[in-house]
Parts: structure tokens; C-alpha cells; sequence
């Protein structure tokens, strides 16, 4: 119940909010996503992987910031069915 409330504010994990963007019928997924230091981006590459599975397909990405202060600001489109996501 509370994982519910706070993505309806727009808190929560990345796979929450976009499960439930793509449940409310959006067009297009914007996250600002802060990826762990030390973690080489992996956790990144996991996130747009499992929004993508959701039913979304990426279509930019834009990092700022350095170290800690590091974000990438991630927009995705809804998969159109029958529709090639190359």
C-alpha cells in the first residue's frame, strides 16, 4: 500500500513508476535516474532493461552531473505492438 502511494507521487523505484505510467495509458516515461558510483553503471543498464520490459523503449539519455551529483535523465516512449524496437 505504500509502494503504491508514494509512485502515485512519483517516489519509488524506477519500475514501479513506469509500470504504472504505462498502466494510466501515458505516451512517453521521463526519469531522472541516479545510478550508484561504484557500481559502473550496471544498475543502470538492469533499470532500462526492466522498464523496457514494462513495455517501454528507450529513446534518449542524458547524463549530469559527476560523482554523487550524477544523474541520467532517461525518456522512453510506449511500445507499439508489432512494432520493431530496434
Amino acid at each position: 500500500m505504500l509502494k503504491s502511494f508514494l509512485a502515485k507521487r512519483g517516489y519509488g523505484s524506477i519500475e514501479d513508476l513506469a509500470r504504472l505510467a504505462h498502466k494510466r495509458g501515458d505516451a512517453i516515461f521521463v526519469n531522472k535516474f541516479h545510478p550508484r558510483p561504484t557500481k559502473n553503471d550496471t544498475d543502470l543498464a538492469l533499470a532500462i532493461g526492466s522498464v523496457e520490459d514494462i513495455g517501454w523503449v528507450l529513446i534518449d539519455r542524458q547524463s549530469e552531473g559527476e560523482g554523487l551529483q550524477r544523474f541520467v535523465s532517461l525518456t522512453f516512449r510506449r511500445r507499439e505492438h508489432g512494432v520493431p524496437t530496434t
